[in-house]
């Protein structure tokens, strides 16, 4: 061996090395010696096919980049502009591609999937479409927010002992609030739920929170949560965004995937079957490209640790513990017009229907008798359909910037019967999402080397009606929500400029509302006309200051808008022109630290957020809740860390605290309720991995207890009990798919939710779920 040789060895062994003293060492971003590329170099590559723009960067850098067309068919590059190390431009092309890089010879570097550019050399940072309005999906490592991505295999891992989407966000998202029935929060503030872009939550009226169940975890892609307001989204987003994407085509080659699963209560099997089949095809042909997903499902029982029926709170049909059938399906459809840009259809169907309904008998007494889950006959006709569709253009070059046009729509229609002083009631929801996104993000390098604008506007209509009938008859009941309509219209515009390792971003959106309520008479009735007008201008800014390469602070200051929910407030109102949306701007400040290197990822955040006028709900747990606006103020602290230690053993989880304090009119401060606030919780899971084949888990799920406010009996301020769970699952690789097992509350253990115990009342006293087994297969073909 030659002494240039052994020169050249020891500096890529001190290029990837772990330095002393720490348990995990930085990720090199580029092997100094493999090319001299430690210097930055000017890029201007636009948005383009993958293939292109891999060729336009290695030209620029002056390196080879080998790569199988079939590999990056039908893939696109993220726009790379700015004075960037060749690394780093590779980073950001490739990002959110399941592509990764390694040198195989000084000077060139092969393309290859993420998993063997990890074996060899690198590990790519996530990508985020939430962390701003560009129209390309920025690295995570430029956003000043903090943002979860869940991928599919952790989805898919999940699955084997939380089986709904709740589950997995609860293990995932620090903050996330699963407790509050019909209202997604995040930090205890409502957050926006989108599918493929398509807004699905119940802005106006909350009620059977069935955004999430809309699709099934089959159909997931990922999963991208921004923790925290969102004033580039705007209105519905005070708290934040969950945004859920189904799959599209990434082969050439006919790609069919099929996946089935089975569980059952082993301490009372009968009645708790659950079951669900999903089958995919998907294939990308020349400029064209198809995704379509199927899925069918059996939703059976819960029962608790005593045999008894269990609540169900995320049941897919609403609060009942319903048997159910279920079907969904999901598609995705692209066309590449060249120079002329790119077309893409993205659609999903849902359509749950009971067979057996069941319902609370609520005679049971807080904290002494349970409520009994009860077959409520009627109920067997209840159902819920429920669909979106996006159709989206992209233009990567329009005048130098690139452009994207979104229209949208969703549509949820949900039926459930009960009986009422003996009569049978209709209840009937209605929910419907119109409307239209534009951005374009232009670069300013004539001002900055890396400098962007992102700019467009955004309209939306939003529309729900809830009345209920007797069947008999056919009269009208009541309405919940007579049938109101809110109509926004919003432009925006967001900077971005790096000044070397610090990168500044602001930006504002101003957001005109409008909205109409039709004439209907009787019980909940109203005279039609228009709703108030009114305007909110939302601001932000943020900073990300690169530490060192792997480790990132960052600062933000954002805005989110609060108004009443309508639906609920027309209820109460004789006139439209009586209903007073009463706007209001909520503040959030965060700060926190983020690394990502090639054994540890981790990540701290603190944040403080005030409202003189949070939209909340003033409820009793039996009659229908009422809006509530008053002065809150939430301060919080999360953590999240994956460390894997070898190739065996890996361990990690999540932290979420928060509290805060609520100013009721007339009255003195007080602390926030429990439904909002929910106490500490901290998940922690160990892997281990005896054979490439087989991988273990073990989870921990821990809640704190919360006793803030003595004997009250108010409805939200009921104490916390402490709650630990302890799940178990494994993989195998069996033929050409995986199979998996999971035991969920492995020791059977007896608990309440959080949204039973804080509501200090006995109509919701019922227990959850006990132990779980579940048994899946999943096979690529």
């Amino acid at each position: 061996m030659t002494f240039r040789t052994l020169c050249a060895a020891a500096a890529l062994l001190l290029a990837v090395a772990p330095q002393a003293g720490g348990a995990a060492a930085e990720e090199p971003r580029w092997a100094l010696a493999q090319a001299g590329a430690a210097a930055e170099i000017a890029f201007d590559i636009p948005a383009q096919p993958l293939g292109q723009a891999l060729v336009r960067l290695a030209d620029r850098a002056g390196i080879r980049i080998l790569f199988a067309s079939e590999l990056v068919a039908g893939k696109r590059g993220a726009a790379v502009a700015g004075r960037h190390t060749p690394a780093e431009a590779l980073g950001i092309l490739l990002a959110g591609s399941g592509l990764g890089w390694r040198f195989i010879e000084p000077g060139t570097v092969t393309v290859e999937p993420s998993e063997a550019a990890e074996n060899g050399r690198m590990r790519l940072n996530p990508v985020t479409v939430l962390g701003s309005r560009n129209v390309d999906p920025a690295p995570l490592s430029n956003v000043p927010a903090s943002i979860t991505v869940v991928d599919r295999e952790t989805i898919r891992s999940q699955q084997a002992t939380a089986p709904r989407i709740e589950d997995i966000l609860s293990r995932e998202v620090p903050g996330f609030n699963p407790t509050n029935n019909g209202v997604r929060q995040i930090r205890g503030r409502t957050a926006q739920v989108f599918i493929n872009g398509v807004p699905v939550n119940e802005q106006l009226r909350a009620s059977s929170g069935s955004d999430l169940n809309l699709v099934t975890p089959d159909q997931l892609d990922a999963v991208e949560v921004s923790r925290g307001a969102n004033s580039a989204y705007g209105f519905g987003s005070p708290g934040g965004i969950i945004a859920l994407s189904t799959p599209r085509a990434e082969s050439t080659d006919l790609a069919l995937q099929s996946r089935a699963s089975v569980s059952v209560n082993p301490h009372h099997p009968g009645g708790s079957l659950q079951t669900t089949v999903y089958q995919s095809a998907s294939r990308i042909i020349d400029k064209f490209d198809f995704h379509l997903g199927g899925a069918l499902g059996f939703d059976g029982n819960e029962f608790d640790p005593r045999g008894d029926r269990a609540l169900g709170f995320n049941s897919p049909n609403g609060l009942a513990n319903n048997k159910e059938f279920l079907s969904a399906f999901d598609g995705s459809f692209g066309y590449d017009l060249g120079e002329a840009g790119r077309l893409r259809l993205a659609a999903t169907y849902s359509y749950v229907d009971a067979i057996e309904g069941y319902d609370l008998d609520g005679l049971g007494t807080y904290r002494v008798t349970q409520s009994s889950v009860q077959r409520n006959r009627p109920g067997d006709d209840n159902y819920r359909e429920g669909r979106t569709v996006n159709l989206s253009y992209e233009q990567p070059d329009l005048f130098g910037s690139a452009l994207k046009l979104e229209l949208f729509n969703s549509d949820t229609y949900t039926e459930s019967f009960s009986v009422v002083g003996g009569r049978i009631s209709r209840d009937e929801q209605y929910n419907q999402y119109y409307g239209v996104r534009s951005g374009l993000t232009t670069p300013l390098d004539s001002v900055r080397d890396g400098m962007t604008v992102s700019y467009g506007v955004d309209a939306i209509r939003n529309r729900y009606y809830r009345p209920t009938f007797f069947t008999d008859t056919g009269e009208l009941r009541t309405y919940f929500s007579p049938d109101v309509t809110l109509d926004t219209l919003a432009p925006y515009v967001q900077l971005e400029a790096p000044f070397g390792p610090l990168r500044l971003s602001g930006g504002v959106r101003h957001e005109r509302y409008s909205g109409s309520a039709e004439t209907v008479s009787g019980n909940g009735g109203i005279q039609g006309g228009d709703i108030q007008s009114f305007n909110l201008t939302l601001f932000n800014a943020g900073a990300v200051y690169a530490l060192r390469p792997a480790l990132d602070l960052f600062a933000t200051y954002t805005q989110g808008a609060e108004i009443t929910q309508i639906g609920r407030a027309a209820r109460s109102a004789s006139t439209a022109e009586e209903i007073d949306p009463q706007p209001a701007k909520s503040d959030q400040y965060e700060v926190g630290l983020r690394g990502d290197w090639r054994s540890l990822s981790a990540t701290v955040a603190a944040f403080y957020t005030e409202s003189d006028l949070i939209s909340s709900l003033v409820c009793d747990g039996v009659n229908p809740c009422t809006p509530l606006r008053e002065p809150r103020k939430i301060w919080g602290l999360e953590a999240t860390a994956d460390w894997k230690i070898d190739r065996q053993w890996s361990l990690g989880g999540i932290l979420g605290w928060q509290d805060g304090v609520r100013y009721p009119e007339g009255a003195d401060a007080r602390r926030i309720g429990t439904r909002d606030n929910p106490p500490l919780t901290v998940g922690a899971f160990v892997r281990y991995s005896p054979y490439a084949w087989w991988r273990n888990a073990i989870r921990f799920d821990y809640r704190h207890s919360r006793d803030e406010f003595g004997d009250s009996t108010a409805f939200d301020e009921g104490e916390i009990d402490s709650v630990f769970l302890v799940h178990l699952s494994a993989e195998f690789d069996v033929g050409r798919g995986v199979l998996r097992l999971g035991v969920r509350n492995l020791l059977n253990e007896k608990y309440f939710s959080i949204a039973s115990e804080s509501g200090n009342n006995g109509f919701t006293w019922v227990p959850e779920e006990g132990t779980r087994v579940s048994v899946s297969y999943a096979l690529k073909w």
